[in-house]
């Protein structure tokens, strides 16, 4: 079931709702504008049926499938086809509410049900002076992210030769047995893999192979599947040998390389890039800043930059759809830069970063901060620029 009152929102597959664009109550909130749910029906025969007596304020919809297939509900601008909120799937026969607050303006319901054409049902007109809260977003189409991915799967082959090149070298200073050069190089290739940012989610068991994590595993730190940077990290920060860590690197260069080759041919799906703007951050918040991620490098500021180069990244991708999308982009765009600053005021005179765990108090909590404001000025863009059927 689908509840946020006050505010317009997506739900997601897994129950998750999410809000379109960040906005401030206006005239209208407050108590329901309704003593009783209004029941609207979806689906090919009667689409937004029900809507009979519009008034301003707090809405209750219990939208109500009334077809044999199951479908998706859109409470939409009829005049551009922008989506204020959206309910889907519901199934056929199911019901879920819908909680939000109009004002003045015309709204209708889009019903888009499985294997037929999107219909949009009657216009309803809310008329006063009441603003709704959350404006509407256009919908973005699969066709609108396709370049989008294209141009991501550019940059990553782009990025790749060079990671390879710094691994080699990290590869070539343990295999001559100079350790305190591989602790050294070792950073600098870790850094490229991380600035990949979204494109670790189209890399499947590659990125398993490449930075791992023995969360998991049966035989933890010891287990044979642990591999990859981290592997490596806990290898040369824990007085292993270069013959313990030769293998390792060696199949972490077989990895980079099969991901060179097999890369091109890969699918990235489209949606994925916009889900890993946020999950970047929230994998900085659970695995980097905690230390989870630290095998002994103490480079976890280093990569927390690193994975901020990579959001950059992806909203420099959707950046297209985003400025007439988010309204909240502006701020979103400030505060990236004041996480940046942050950061690079915390570099020793050298350039390299002190471990999380010697920060100051204030320090931790002013980039634990940063980062807790991204995610959640992040959460939005997944679901502002999923694709919806529009017809």
């Amino acid at each position: 079931m689908l509840v946020a009152a006050g505010a317009a929102t997506v739900a997601l597959a897994g129950g998750l709702t999410l809000a379109l664009t960040a906005g401030d109550g206006g005239p209208g909130d407050g108590p329901s504008a309704q003593a009783e749910p209004v029941r609207v029906s979806i689906g090919l025969s009667g689409c937004g049926n029900g809507w009979t007596k519009p008034v301003a304020g707090q809405q209750d919809f219990l939208l109500v499938n009334t077809d044999l297939r199951d479908g998706d509900a859109q409470l939409i601008d009829p005049s551009t086809g922008a989506v204020y909120a959206e309910v889907e799937p519901l199934g056929s026969g199911a019901s879920a509410h819908l909680r939000i607050v109009l004002g003045h303006g015309s709204y209708a319901f889009r019903c888009v049900m499985e294997e037929d054409q999107a219909i949009t049902g009657p216009t309803v007109t809310i008329s006063g002076t009441a603003r709704t809260p959350v404006p509407p977003v256009l919908p973005v189409t699969q066709n609108d992210l396709i370049p989008i991915a294209r141009a991501y799967e550019s940059y990553v082959t782009g990025v790749l030769p060079g990671l390879i090149s710094q691994t080699e070298t990290l590869r070539t200073d343990i295999a001559r047995g100079d350790l305190a050069a591989a602790r050294r190089d070792w950073l600098p290739a870790h850094l490229s893999y991380e600035q990949l940012g979204a494109a670790y989610g189209a890399f499947g068991d590659a990125d398993d192979a490449i930075n791992g994590l023995p969360d998991g595993l049966p035989g933890g730190l010891k287990d044979d599947d642990f591999a990859g940077f981290h592997r490596l990290e806990y290898g040369l920060w824990h007085g292993q040998s270069a013959g313990d860590v030769l293998p390792v690197a060696d199949a972490l260069l077989t990895a980079e390389r099969g991901l060179r080759t097999d890369f091109p041919h890969a699918q990235v799906d489209p949606s994925d890039i916009a889900i890993r703007a946020h999950e970047i951050t929230e994998n900085t918040l659970q695995f980097t800043l905690t230390g989870h991620d630290d095998f002994g490098s103490g480079s976890g500021l280093a990569t927390a930059r690193a994975n901020l180069d990579g959001t950059r990244t992806v909203l420099g991708l959707l950046r297209p759809l985003l400025t007439t999308r988010l309204a909240s982009l502006p701020s979103l765009d400030a505060l990236i830069a004041t996480t940046d600053r942050d950061l690079a005021g915390l570099a020793r005179p050298d350039g390299t970063y002190p471990p999380i765990a010697d920060l100051s108090t204030a320090d931790r909590e002013r980039v634990d901060s940063d980062f807790g404001g991204l995610s959640e000025q992040l959460a939005p863009v997944a679901s502002i620029t999923e694709p919806r059927r529009t017809s």
